[in-house]
């Protein structure tokens, strides 16, 4: 990247829009709370930040984790019948009232700068309706996490790549960002056999709509 170009990125956004974070939750009560915080952290104003985190059934003490939110001014709570990942992202959309709105899995936390990296993205390319991050394996400890580490790295690389050609094939789970009227183009999530973010893209790239990734946008994901 040359120098130009990474300034270009490193400035201020001109404006801050409202921004809606769903955070999907099912039997995440040792996670989501770290999750939750780190979205907090984020510097974005907080009154163009709302974030709604949905409880699909879970059967641990996650409801009880983000009941312990419920007074903060920028959190949403609800809590419904487990239906899977899309029936919880269609549930935010549909209740958010942000410009752009996005995801963050409820195991994965955010740099405090991913989102405005993201935001300029956008500003720039007034024709991106997606605009992905760089995910990373979150403090990995034995052989198959490093193992993890080093093949995420690699595909912060192809996923830069393959976005210069407008071939990205993937919107990730952890804070991948949508222009929220993009949804009344293609229609919301759908069933993906546990791929939905898969599925999006390829519907994207379908309506031959441009997706963008931003590799200083970071997110850390905790591996399996």
């Amino acid at each position: 990247v040359s120098q130009s170009r990474y300034l270009m990125l490193s400035e201020e956004p001109k404006d801050y829009p409202m921004v809606s974070i769903i955070v999907p939750c099912w039997n995440e009560e040792f996670t989501v709370s770290k999750t939750l915080n780190s979205l907090l952290k984020l510097d974005y104003p907080k009154d163009k930040l709302e974030i709604l985190a949905v409880d699909d059934g879970s059967t641990d003490g996650t409801w009880q984790v983000l009941e312990s939110f419920k007074n903060n001014s920028q959190i949403k709570v609800f809590k419904k019948e487990n239906g899977g990942k899309h029936t919880v992202l269609n549930l935010g959309i549909e209740n958010c009232t942000g410009e752009y709105v996005g995801c963050l899995d409820a195991d994965s936390y955010v740099d405090s700068k991913a989102l405005k990296n993201i935001i300029m993205y956008f500003q720039k390319d007034k024709d991106a309706v997606s605009v992905t991050p760089s995910v990373k394996i979150y403090e990995p400890k034995n052989v198959l996490q490093m193992m993890q580490k080093v093949e995420y790295g690699w595909g912060i690389l192809l996923r830069k790549m393959l976005s210069y050609i407008g071939a990205l094939y993937v919107t990730p789970g952890p804070f991948s960002i949508f222009k929220k009227d993009l949804f009344k183009i293609i229609g919301l999530y759908r069933h993906a056999h546990n791929t939905e973010d898969m599925e999006m893209a390829m519907r994207i790239q379908k309506h031959k709509l441009k997706i963008k990734n931003s590799h200083n946008a970071v997110v850390y994901t905790v591996a399996p």
